[in-house]
């Protein structure tokens, strides 16, 4: 569904996700698993983009979810479902990871790991295809845009300040211009994240556009 002729559910997020998820891909595929600071380098990104993976999947079950299944009871069993799948998955790929440091064939071992995490990134955009065909008509059915805007305030107000720049850090450099204006003028209302966003919106652009973006966010 084009989400963008109403407010932005999952866009913007999955964006991100799927910017972090792929750059995580090309770095496992190319590592030197014999360069040790390259190695600690992949495994602290790989720690990052679990923890925001998880904090997302949070917000949808603590806000999202509940959110939609109060207004249209049984419409999101399956991915409530599904993110206790993912989350197994998440639990095992963060265990082979460390079982492969400690292991001693890092080549062989790094291998079957690149298909692991490329297994887990399949299911993944599967998970979110889902999210924005059938979870997002639902929302729209089921919700104004006011509501949803509500919503967004409440995933806002609950997170940490550490979640809250993990996730801009994400989601900031993998907006389209007209995406990230819309997003500057949404944080408008929540008063904690704008001086954040703009700063992104700065760092996200290109050198020759800045001067436009900031000029066009105000």
């Amino acid at each position: 569904m084009d989400t963008k002729e109403r407010t932005e559910i999952f866009i913007n997020v999955h964006k991100g996700l799927r910017r972090g998820l792929f750059g995580l891909a090309l770095r496992i595929g190319e590592l030197d698993w014999d360069e040790h600071g390259e190695v600690d380098a992949v495994g602290e990104e790989l720690e990052n983009m679990i923890r925001f993976l998880r904090e997302h999947a949070a917000d949808e079950d603590h806000v999202q979810i509940p959110f939609l299944e109060k207004r249209a009871p049984g419409t999101t069993q399956q991915e409530q479902d599904e993110h206790r799948e993912l989350e197994s998955r998440l639990d095992l790929l963060e265990k082979h990871w460390y079982q492969l440091l400690r292991g001693e064939n890092r080549e062989r071992l790094g291998y079957r790991f690149y298909l692991e995490y490329n297994r887990f990134l399949s299911r993944y955009l599967d998970h979110m295809d889902r999210e924005e065909k059938h979870l997002t008509e639902a929302f729209y059915r089921h919700c104004s845009d006011a509501e949803l805007d509500g919503a967004f305030q409440q995933i806002v107000e609950r997170a940490s300040p550490q979640a809250m720049d993990r996730m801009l850090a994400y989601v900031m450099p993998a907006m389209n211009p007209s995406e990230r204006r819309q997003f500057v003028a949404k944080a408008a209302t929540a008063p904690e994240l704008l001086g954040k966003v703009r700063s992104l919106t700065e760092t996200a652009a290109a050198p020759a556009g800045r001067e436009t973006v900031s000029r066009r966010t105000g």
